[in-house]
């Protein structure tokens, strides 16, 4: 058997400007958003709502006030090797560089440009944006209540209640006008720790992340679900992986919430205008039987600037012992679905996707 490896280069990206370049982190830094580019795409406020506890709310508030102010990345050395300089004469020869340069400074070099210091998010800077909170877009959840709540022996009940509590503060944020534009739910860390998934049957598990976004598509504004860890800087229970340090955190936080506030932070420079790419995803809608769930696909479409529009197909029952692992539409749905996304998108676009 012979194996054949091709090297794919990073696609180029457009930014702020119109400016190219492969990482979103040099893009974002240097000339900002691809949003900037157009009327319409880049919001020059973002109003903030928040869900938690007085404390967990308190902290969030700080965290995005931190995140306006520029955030300098960890300088650790995390290549386990040594780097070898080359001897006189050669590129880093004592003619260029000072005679005290050692191997850890060269590592904390290249670490340095792996990991861009944060910009901050300000209109200052080149997101030209800024964060806006205001007490009116702030709902508090009693300590007391989360503890009872937690305390339920039966973890699929548990998770259930944290959804529907925190689903009623969505609802009375989404009702006051003018509503923010995202809404942020500070969990403590016994909630990461003790509602955070749990098996339901067979291959399948209840997570309270996909539940309460997929009931929270009702009120029609995005949620940011935010772990005490990636404000603290601690791992909690729940989370999968390694802690990212505080600038890529910031990094990516401050990115997601303009995207969610329908910002455009960048474009692949490849796409075709009017090309339309569709996911297809499922959650569980409601609980029928141990054995038996029902799902609802998700149909996300993307235009050639990343802008999407999310539909929901028709419920359909899967018991995944008899029928396998991975939930299927039936022929009849898929083609619903599909049709039901075509025509959004012609309806939002005003023509529809061109063949490849």
């Amino acid at each position: 058997m012979s194996i054949e490896i091709e090297y794919l280069p990073e696609p180029k990206l457009q930014f702020g400007d119109f400016f190219e370049h492969e990482d979103a982190k040099t893009g974002l830094a240097e000339f900002g958003p691809f949003g900037k580019n157009v009327t319409g795409l880049h919001p020059s406020e973002i109003r903030l709502g928040f869900i938690g506890t007085r404390e967990t709310i308190s902290d969030t508030r700080v965290w995005v006030e931190q995140c306006g102010a520029p955030i300098e990345s960890e300088n650790k050395k995390l290549v386990p090797s040594k780097l070898t300089l080359p001897e006189e004469g050669g590129l880093f020869s004592n003619d260029s560089f000072d005679d005290e340069l050692s191997e850890d400074l060269a590592f904390q070099r290249l670490y340095k440009i792996l990991n861009r210091d944060f910009t901050g998010f300000s209109r200052d800077s080149e997101f030209s944006s800024c964060f806006q909170v205001n007490d009116r877009w702030e709902r508090g959840i009693q300590p007391l209540e989360v503890k009872r709540i937690l305390e339920i022996e039966e973890k699929q009940k548990r998770i259930w209640e944290l959804v529907e509590l925190f689903d009623g503060q969505i609802k009375s944020l989404a009702e006051t006008k003018p509503s923010p534009d995202i809404i942020i739910l500070c969990l403590t860390k016994e909630m990461t720790d003790e509602a955070h998934a749990v098996q339901v049957t067979g291959s399948f598990y209840l997570n309270f992340r996909r539940a309460i976004k997929a009931r929270a598509m009702k009120w029609g504004i995005p949620i940011q679900l935010m772990q005490r860890g990636t404000i603290l800087g601690k791992k909690s229970a729940g989370r999968r992986g390694p802690l990212q340090e505080k600038a890529t955190r910031a990094w990516n936080f401050c990115t997601a919430m303009y995207y969610k506030a329908d910002g455009v932070p960048w474009r692949p420079t490849s796409f075709q205008q009017d090309t339309c790419f569709i996911g297809i995803d499922f959650f569980i809608q409601r609980e029928i039987e141990d054995q038996l769930t029902m799902r609802s696909a998700v149909a996300q479409a993307f235009d050639h600037l990343g802008q999407g529009l999310v539909l929901r197909g028709d419920p359909f029952e899967w018991n995944d012992k008899n029928e396998g692992r991975s939930p299927h539409m039936t022929t009849d749905g898929a083609r619903q679905l599909i049709r039901s996304t075509l025509e959004e998108y012609v309806r939002v676009k005003g023509n529809p996707p061109k063949p490849p």
